[in-house]
């Protein structure tokens, strides 16, 4: 009966982060504030020299071994260090499509197979989440260049969305069963990600069966409307 305990501006503070990794606490009803920590190759704790984690193997040289096994020992002891930081969340994998070399965080993600892609992203996504760990999938969809990238359309047709850029999305949901989504800064067709209508509710939510929460990259609102992007089917802004 949580949701009819919480009063309207309690209802809206869970939807909306508090300082960098944490969502909002609500002290009246006990609900604690849940943290998340980057990333991709190891835990980025927001105290600075305070906490030591581990430095692990970037995602494209992790791929390079093109073994499942690996990057499911990887998901298990990276989760392993999110729990002993405190934390609920890992914001990672990052499983775009490397489509080209210059992109500033191509190190980040995993591979330009779409197939290896989807085994590897399966694999880590059940490493984490064995730990009791929520994975944070990202950047959902087609966040290939940093450049412009607050601004840029990423421009694809829908049979190479379908075979080169959405199967490793959409089987961390149906065979691994990712807790989160981070959408991407870009537009996609000309349609900001946080507030794709037809990529979060229609596709992720509806045709893939996910049942998670989905959560925008930092500051990625920004250029959208609050009500577009509760209707696609945003559920926390980070601003």
């Amino acid at each position: 009966d949580l949701l009819s305990r919480l009063t309207l501006e309690e209802k809206f503070k869970l939807c909306s982060g508090r300082f960098m990794w944490h969502t909002k606490p609500i002290k009246r009803l006990g609900v604690k504030s849940f943290t998340m920590y980057d990333g991709p190759h190891g835990v980025r704790p927001d105290t600075m020299g305070e906490i030591k984690c581990t430095y692990f193997p970037s995602g494209i040289c992790r791929t390079a071994t093109w073994n499942p096994k690996l990057s499911h020992e990887f998901g298990k002891a990276v989760a392993e260090e999110v729990r002993e930081v405190g934390a609920h969340m890992l914001l990672a994998p990052g499983i775009n499509i490397q489509r080209t070399p210059m992109n500033g965080r191509t190190f980040e993600y995993q591979t330009e197979d779409p197939h290896l892609n989807k085994v590897l992203a399966v694999a880590t996504v059940k490493g984490i989440q064995s730990q009791k760990i929520a994975a944070c999938v990202k950047h959902f969809i087609c966040n290939n260049q940093e450049a412009n990238r607050f601004t840029v359309s990423s421009e694809v047709s829908e049979r190479a969305l379908q075979e080169i850029y959405l199967p490793a999305f959409k089987a961390t949901v149906q065979e691994s069963d990712a807790w989160s989504f981070m959408t991407c800064y870009n537009k996609v067709n000309g349609i900001y990600g946080s507030e794709n209508y037809n990529l979060l509710r229609e596709r992720l939510m509806e045709q893939w069966g996910f049942r998670g929460f989905t959560v925008s990259d930092w500051n990625a609102t920004a250029y959208t409307s609050t009500g577009s992007c509760v209707t696609a089917g945003l559920s926390l802004f980070f601003n």
